[in-house]
């Protein structure tokens, strides 16, 4: 996908399945949106499946248990908050729809390539999804070892709820650990109370650096027949009040009146929002 989606490379694939459609209950249709067959290098990279798919089980099972602490969350803030919510729609892996991403976000080759992409190795974005796991990135050199990134200011940006940009990085003093962003789902299931984490990854200061950034993120999402279901006893333009993204607010205002909820594939399919 190099040139397609940026100066990066990604793969994707199911974390427990090579036909995620195997995951759907029977009868329901499997859209190619979500459910087209995974493709592995077992040629080349013969270890890469078996790994993984082994970090991309036990991810999804960290993802779900934070899933239950923020039902748990939302059912203090949300009176009528049906418990469970959110645990259920972040399925266990052998019955997802999750997707996992090895993500390669390659040099610059030249001045003319890095002011095309405005020095970002990732623009600005939200997920569309509930929660999205990130693996702090590795800085890997020519040959594919690991190296200490020479530029500090490379890597993850977040922007917070008061408009301030920060960087992200790994606590000093830690050893493994792992991220979480918010999707535009979970901001819709929570009913306003979680917002969408927009984020971005910054690439290097000049082209020709001699070195790439690597990582793997697990967006955690329900099926595609799945809907987004609000907080008992909340609006759609309750939802939308909440929400600072003035279009993302358009999108819900739009939505028909006394809708209790919203297909997921719809959702990821919105156009102009």
């Amino acid at each position: 996908s190099k040139g397609v989606d940026g100066n990066r490379t990604g793969f994707y694939f199911h974390p427990a399945v090579d036909n995620p459609a195997e995951c759907l209950p029977v009868g329901v249709t499997a859209d190619p949106t979500f459910y087209s067959p995974n493709l592995w290098p077992d040629k080349d990279l013969p270890n890469l499946r078996p790994l993984a798919r082994e970090a991309a089980v036990e991810l999804v099972e960290v993802g779900r248990r934070l899933a239950a602490a923020v039902d748990w969350r939302c059912s203090q803030v949300h009176p009528h908050y049906r418990p469970g919510t959110l645990q259920r729609l972040v399925a266990p892996a052998e019955k997802c729809n999750h997707k996992c991403r090895l993500i390669c976000y390659h040099e610059y080759e030249t001045a003319e390539q890095r002011a095309a992409f405005k020095g970002m190795w990732a623009p600005p974005h939200k997920d569309t999804g509930l929660l999205t796991i990130l693996l702090p990135g590795i800085f890997l050199d020519s040959t594919g070892q690991q190296l200490t990134c020479p530029d500090p200011e490379v890597g993850l940006y977040v922007k917070n709820r008061k408009g301030k940009i920060v960087q992200i990085r790994k606590p000093d003093g830690v050893g493994e650990c792992i991220f979480f962003q918010v999707g535009e789902a979970l901001q819709v299931v929570s009913g306003g109370l979680y917002h969408a984490t927009e984020h971005c990854v910054r690439g290097p200061p000049s082209h020709g650096r001699g070195y790439e950034r690597a990582t793997m993120a697990v967006f955690l999402q329900p099926h595609g027949h799945e809907e987004l279901p609000l907080p008992e006893g909340m609006s759609m333009a309750e939802v939308a009040e909440r929400a600072y993204d003035g279009l993302f607010r358009m999108f819900l205002l739009y939505q028909p009146k006394g809708a209790r909820g919203i297909n997921f594939l719809h959702f990821c399919q919105r156009e102009g929002f």
